[in-house]
């Protein structure tokens, strides 16, 4: 899964790998302008020995050859080693001197009166470059472990964006209780003490709503029954559509108690759409002919046969109801949508029932939509709604 470049982490860590990249360029530039410093002094030694060899005045070869190994710790290499020497790697080249290095020592060879070549050899002391080096690691090391607890602070915030997502989507079982007294802790805290709350009320409401259809089921049922006995047709068929409207409602209410409550199994399997359409024509009790039907492509889904059955059931029957004209259903390779001539919804989350702003007061509490689209978003399909010239048009992408 690729990383969104916009993240935290993602600014920390660019922070971070410029922050190296200039501490060590720092470290660079110290140890180049060390090693110059290092070769100067070399130099100086150098020629602080030639003074002490040359001097004229002076004490006899053997006394200056130890003064030479007592005051710059140097001393003189035979020839055959001389021959070794001046294969090894050259550090300082000079038009009077040249400086090689080895493991362990410097040599200074420089050539001397009557063609001969005098070499000097002086132990290579590195403890100063080794401190700096040593350094340089450990900086490295204390920011990359800065670097990792950062990153390991910031993690609870991580698990808590999925948790605001899987609640977003409806799933209020989420809980990330988090010790510490950060800010990041606080958040997370809060967030389970608000989602504990919104659960609280909500199976409240959904409490509220078995109830209520409880208590009702009884009435309308004995209300029928005295319809059905009445003698006055024209009160009798009044009557009949009041109670069968309750019923109706009533059905709503069960099917909207159980997308809220997430009491909604859903039982996916393969299925053509077109039989998914025959069904919900079925429930609607029209024939198939009453809209007209475009068929692009055999698209197959995964899905709950009743469930989508509803949904598309709901989108038709809107489109009927409130269309000017006749309706439309395309299916294509992947999306199935719904047209109809009609007034521009004012509103188009579906989030919101008893929205009066979808259907009309005296036709629709705005249930369907409602219901059509938590059933959709269970499904992990999209209901988009797009209203052009005219067009009211709902498209379930699968």
């Amino acid at each position: 899964m690729s990383m969104n470049k916009h993240s935290l982490i993602v600014h920390i860590s660019l922070f971070f790998v410029v922050l190296l990249i200039i501490i060590n360029s720092l470290f660079f530039v110290q140890y180049q302008l060390e090693s110059k410093q290092a070769k100067e002094v070399l130099i100086k030694r150098f020629h602080e020995a030639e003074r002490i060899l040359h001097r004229r005045g002076g004490p006899p070869p053997h006394e200056r050859e130890d003064r030479l190994q007592t005051l710059l710790g140097m001393e003189f290499i035979d020839e055959d080693e001389i021959k070794r020497v001046i294969s090894k790697k050259i550090i300082v080249q000079q038009a009077e001197l040249t400086i090689h290095q080895d493991a362990h020592y410097l040599y200074y060879v420089h050539p001397g009166r009557h063609d001969d070549i005098m070499a000097l050899r002086y132990k290579n002391e590195k403890k100063e470059e080794i401190n700096s080096l040593i350094f340089a690691l450990l900086i490295n090391g204390l920011l990359f472990l800065f670097y990792l607890y950062i990153v390991k602070k910031l993690q609870p915030l991580q698990r808590l964006k999925s948790k605001i997502l899987q609640f977003s989507e409806g799933e209020l079982e989420v809980s990330i209780p988090q010790k510490g007294k950060d800010e990041i802790s606080e958040v997370a805290n809060e967030f389970n003490n608000a989602i504990s709350k919104i659960k609280t009320l909500q199976e409240s409401r959904n409490l509220f709503l078995r109830n209520i259809m409880h208590e009702l089921k009884t009435p309308i049922a004995k209300g029928k029954l005295i319809t059905d006995l009445m003698d006055d047709a024209k009160n009798q068929e009044r009557l009949q559509r009041i109670f069968s409207r309750f019923e109706y409602l009533l059905g709503e209410f069960t099917k909207i108690e159980q997308v809220t409550s997430n009491a909604l199994i859903v039982n996916k399997n393969k299925f053509r759409v077109v039989d998914i359409l025959d069904n919900a024509f079925d429930i609607l009790l029209i024939e198939s002919s009453a809209v007209d039907v475009e068929i692009n492509a055999n698209l197959e889904i995964e899905a709950d046969y009743e469930l989508m059955s509803i949904a598309f059931k709901n989108l038709i029957d809107n489109a009927l109801k409130y269309g000017t004209d006749r309706t439309k259903i395309m299916i294509d390779e992947t999306a199935v949508t719904i047209e109809s001539f009609g007034e521009v919804l004012e509103n188009s989350s579906f989030e919101i029932a008893f929205n009066r702003a979808f259907e009309d007061s005296s036709k629709g509490l705005g249930l369907g939509l409602y219901i059509t689209h938590h059933i959709v978003k269970r499904h992990g399909f999209k209901l988009d709604y797009t209203w052009t010239n005219g067009v009211n048009r709902f498209q379930i992408d699968c």
